[in-house]
C-alpha cells in the first residue's frame, strides 16, 4: 500500500457529533499588539473604560510591550496592569488573580505573554463574572457556568495555542489540572510574531516542540476530524521547516513569523482532538522534576509516535509528508518509521533530552508513574487503549532513551 491521499480514518465521524472550536476573530499581524485599542471597540468597550492587562513580568519593560500599552491609553482606555503570574501558575496564582478582578469595574481583560500568563487571563475573566465560586470549582470541562467579560489574548511565545484554546492548564500540589471549557476561549487573539523575537533558544525549543506534539497528538486522536487535521498538516510542515531556524538564529524573522503561525494553528487539533498519551505522560513526570511543559512533551513525542504506529500508520505516513519527507516509494510503514525518526533528530538537534535518565529520574520510579499516567491522565481518545503494561513500556524506552521498535541514527 502506498501513499496517495489523506487518509480519513480511524475517524469517529460516524459514531459520535464533531464540534470546531476558535475564537470569534483572529489577527495575525506583525504589529499588530499595537492596534488593540480597535479591537476593544470591536467588542463594544467605549473609549474610557477599564480593561485589566494581565502581564508576563519578564516582559513588561519590553519596547513592544510598552509601546503596545500606550496606544491603548492613546485610545482612551485606562489600563490596569496585573504582573503576579507564576512560572507554571498554580491553583492558587488563578484565585488571586480572581480576588483582584472581582475588586474592579473592568470590562475586559486582556493577557499578555506565554500560556501561564494567558491561562490566568482566561480563567480571571470567567471568575469576574461567576463571583461567588473559588476557582477551584471550575477545575474540569465547562464547569464555568458563564462568562460576558471579553478576552483578548496576545502570545508572547510559539507553542502553546493558550490564545485560541479552549484549555488552560495550573498546579495542584504535585500534578496538573485544568480549568477547560467553552466559556474560556478567548474572544479575539492577537498574534504578533514581534513578540517572540527576543525568545532565548531553550524557550524557544520547548514552545515549538509543544505545538508540535498538539498537531500531531491532535491528529493521531479519535476525536480528530478532516477539518481539524488541514491545521495540524500545516502546523507541522511549518515546525520542520522552521523551528531549527528560530533556535539556532533567534533574529531570523521569517522563522519567527511562520513559527507564530504554526503554534496558532495546531491550537485547532488541539481544541477539536485533544491530546493523547504524549501529554498525559509529559503531565505526569514535568510537574515533579520541574520540566518545561514544552520540553516534556518533546522528550515524549517521538517515543508516543512510534507507541501509535499499529494503529494509525497510515495517519503518520501523512504526517511524513508534512514533515517534509519524500515518501516515494516508500510503502505506508516505512513513511510513518521516517517521520518517527525524523521527529527524534528534531528533538536532539534543539537540545532536549530524550531520556529519563538525563533528568534524574531512577527506574524505580516508572512503575508509579505509568500507573499515575492512566489513573490521572486517562484518554478515551486515544486509539490504543491505555494500560498501565502498555504505558509503562513507554517509560521504560524513554528511561533507556531507545525506542522499541525504529531505529535512529
Amino acid at each position: 500500500m502506498y501513499i496517495t491521499s489523506v487518509p480519513y480514518s480511524p475517524y469517529r465521524l460516524i459514531t459520535a457529533a464533531t464540534y470546531f472550536y476558535i475564537p470569534k476573530r483572529v489577527v495575525f499581524e506583525v504589529g499588530g499588539a499595537l492596534k488593540l485599542a480597535n479591537e476593544l471597540k470591536l467588542l463594544g468597550i467605549d473609549s474610557g473604560s477599564s480593561v485589566l492587562m494581565v502581564l508576563d513580568p519578564a516582559i513588561k519593560s519590553l519596547d513592544h510591550t510598552v509601546k503596545t500599552i500606550k496606544g491603548l491609553e492613546e485610545g482612551g482606555y485606562h489600563v490596569d496592569i496585573y504582573t503576579d503570574i507564576e512560572y507554571e501558575p498554580s491553583v492558587d496564582c488563578a484565585r488571586r488573580a480572581a480576588e483582584y478582578i472581582r475588586k474592579g469595574d473592568f470590562k475586559a481583560v486582556i493577557g499578555i505573554g506565554g500560556g501561564s500568563t494567558l491561562d490566568v487571563a482566561k480563567v480571571a475573566a470567567a471568575a469576574k463574572d461567576n463571583p461567588t465560586k473559588d476557582v477551584e470549582e471550575f477545575i474540569g470541562m465547562d464547569k464555568i457556568p458563564k462568562r460576558v467579560t471579553p478576552v483578548i489574548t496576545l502570545p508572547t511565545t510559539a507553542g502553546t495555542a493558550s490564545e485560541i484554546s479552549r484549555y488552560t492548564v495550573f498546579t495542584k500540589g504535585a500534578g496538573k489540572v485544568g480549568i477547560n471549557g467553552y466559556n474560556v476561549i478567548p474572544d479575539i487573539a492577537v498574534v504578533d510574531p514581534v513578540f517572540t523575537y527576543t525568545l532565548p533558544p531553550r524557550i524557544t525549543a520547548g514552545t515549538g516542540l509543544d505545538a508540535l506534539s498538539h498537531a500531531v497528538e491532535g491528529m493521531i486522536s479519535l476525536d480528530a476530524t478532516p477539518m481539524s487535521d488541514m491545521f495540524g498538516l500545516l502546523s507541522i510542515e511549518l515546525v520542520f521547516k522552521y523551528l531549527r531556524r528560530a533556535y539556532y538564529k533567534g533574529n531570523d524573522v521569517e522563522a519567527r513569523y511562520f513559527m507564530s503561525l504554526a503554534a496558532t494553528a495546531a491550537g485547532v487539533p488541539l481544541n477539536v482532538g485533544r491530546t493523547v498519551l504524549g501529554h498525559s505522560i509529559s503531565q505526569t513526570f514535568g510537574p515533579q522534576y520541574k520540566v518545561h511543559h514544552g520540553t516534556g512533551c518533546g522528550m515524549t513525542l517521538p517515543y508516543v509516535m512510534e507507541f501509535y504506529l499499529p494503529a494509525i500508520p497510515e495517519k503518520l505516513a501523512v504526517i511524513a509528508r508534512a514533515a517534509g519527507i519524500d515518501t516515494t516509494g516508500l510503502c505506508v510503514w516505512g513513511a510513518a518509521e521516517e517521520v518517527i525518526k525524523a521527529t527524534w533528530n528534531l528533538v536532539r538537534d534543539l537540545g532536549v533530552p530524550l531520556s529519563l535518565k538525563e533528568i534524574g529520574i531512577s527506574k524505580a520510579e516508572l512503575e508509579v508513574l505509568a500507573e499515575r499516567t492512566i489513573k490521572e491522565w486517562p484518554r478515551p481518545n486515544s486509539p490504543i487503549e491505555l494500560t498501565k503494561e502498555r504505558v509503562l513500556k513507554v517509560y521504560e524506552a524513554m528511561y533507556e532513551g531507545k525506542l522499541l521498535r525504529v531505529k535512529t541514527d
